[in-house]
């Protein structure tokens, strides 16, 4: 038996199933406040502004993306940009009522699309006006899951096996399920999302978000859009809180990128009435966000460095997948471009590459590694914050350790 102690944060008749042990959590709310203000730091010393620019840009962009994926969307990331490209210009999407006029059929990829304007729409918006912890009301989350979903439901004309999401109402049936998971009846819906709230009030903290979150989701308390309205909400409470000022990074697209193991833990959570499975990886996913600022920003470093020298024939083959990993091995340069050029030219463009100091030669013993000739100070902060999370991780994802 650990020797942790066991709570039971809630006393509503649905919510009070649920159990909390806080000190097993991999983080320290202080842990993640300090990273967070190391960010801050870093973003206001060495963070080139058109690498800030794009970050934000970019961040919108790939949550709203994620958020999406998460209600299994078909949509690719360029139809996604179309989308987005909208919403920067302000225009209106109003190709559903022209077609609607013409009498044509809506399809899926209709809906996928209006979907992710609304989600990055609302993203948008709350990114400009973050809700506020002191004043959040029950209100809002009905506001937001209207803004999430409005017009939708004019799709159930229009495709199979359609859930209405009845725009911004609680959900009022006991119909929905989560694997085998039963949420709570609907009507303790209002009287438990009154409580969380208040709650999450009482406990305006990171820890206090994750657990919000995974409890709301636990009461699902609209008939549809969940994972929408519990992901965005998360979002803008991390930044009432303080963290992430520039809107930089989001758990959403660390979300999309583990995919299974989110659907693991949430399910975990919900099924054992644990809220510590899923409120965990809430952490893991905002220290890993925030560990990946700086990584994009040193693969954009890297990205230039290399657009600036002057390159023959395909050395820019050779060059490319060293934006993303600080050093390879010999023996994986040739596995990776097999196929593209002939390994006496791969051999050839590695001893250019050196003397022109584009890259830089280490012998170890029999294997020998190459790596960019550029210095960044990323690399640095990326080292010691990757010490910190291995320290408190079982599982870091391959991309981020790479760097």
């Amino acid at each position: 038996m650990i020797n942790a102690q066991i709570l039971k944060p809630f006393s509503g008749s649905f919510l009070s199933q649920f159990i909390w042990t806080p000190e097993i959590l991999p983080f320290k709310d202080k842990e993640m406040i300090s990273l967070d203000n190391e960010l801050t730091l870093f973003e206001q010393v060495f963070l080139n502004p058109d690498i800030e620019k794009n970050l934000i840009s970019k961040n919108e962009l790939l949550a709203s993306f994620a958020i999406s994926k998460a209600e299994d969307s078909q949509l690719t990331l360029a139809e996604a940009q179309d989308v987005y490209n909208l919403i920067l210009s302000d225009a209106h999407y109003d190709f559903l009522s022209q077609k609607l006029k013409a009498k044509e059929k809506l399809t899926q990829k209709d809906y996928d699309k209006f979907e992710f304007f609304n989600i990055a729409k609302t993203f948008r918006t709350l990114h400009h006006k973050p809700l506020a912890i002191d004043r959040l009301a029950p209100q809002d989350l009905l506001e937001l899951h209207s803004q999430l979903t409005q017009g939708l439901d004019i799709f159930k004309k229009h495709l199979k096996d359609f859930t209405i999401y009845k725009s911004g109402m609680w959900r009022d049936n006991n119909e929905i399920r989560v694997g085998t998971y039963i949420p709570a009846p609907y009507v303790e819906i209002e009287k438990g999302v009154r409580e969380l709230i208040a709650w999450l009030k009482d406990n305006q903290t990171i820890t206090g978000v994750a657990v919000f979150h995974t409890a709301l989701y636990g009461l699902h308390p609209f008939n549809n859009g969940n994972k929408r309205v519990c992901r965005i909400l998360e979002h803008t409470l991390l930044r009432s809180l303080g963290l992430n000022a520039k809107n930089l990074y989001s758990t959403s697209y660390y979300y999309h990128k583990e995919k299974s193991r989110y659907y693991k833990y949430l399910l975990y959570s919900l099924e054992r009435k644990n809220l510590n499975h899923f409120a965990a990886f809430v952490l893991e996913s905002l220290v890993l966000s925030i560990l990946d600022v700086v990584k994009t920003s040193l693969e954009a470093k890297r990205s230039e460095f290399i657009k600036r020298q002057e390159l023959e024939g395909n050395m820019h083959l050779i060059l490319k997948p060293f934006i993303k990993r600080r050093q390879m091995q010999f023996k994986n340069i040739i596995r990776v471009t097999k196929g593209k050029m002939a390994r006496q030219t791969v051999v050839t463009y590695l001893e250019k590459a050196v003397d022109k100091g584009i890259l830089a030669k280490r012998e170890t013993g029999r294997v020998t590694y190459y790596s960019l000739s550029v210095e960044a100070p990323e690399t640095e902060t990326l080292k010691k914050w990757l010490i910190f999370a291995k320290e408190r991780l079982v599982y870091i994802p391959d991309d981020i350790q790479l760097t």
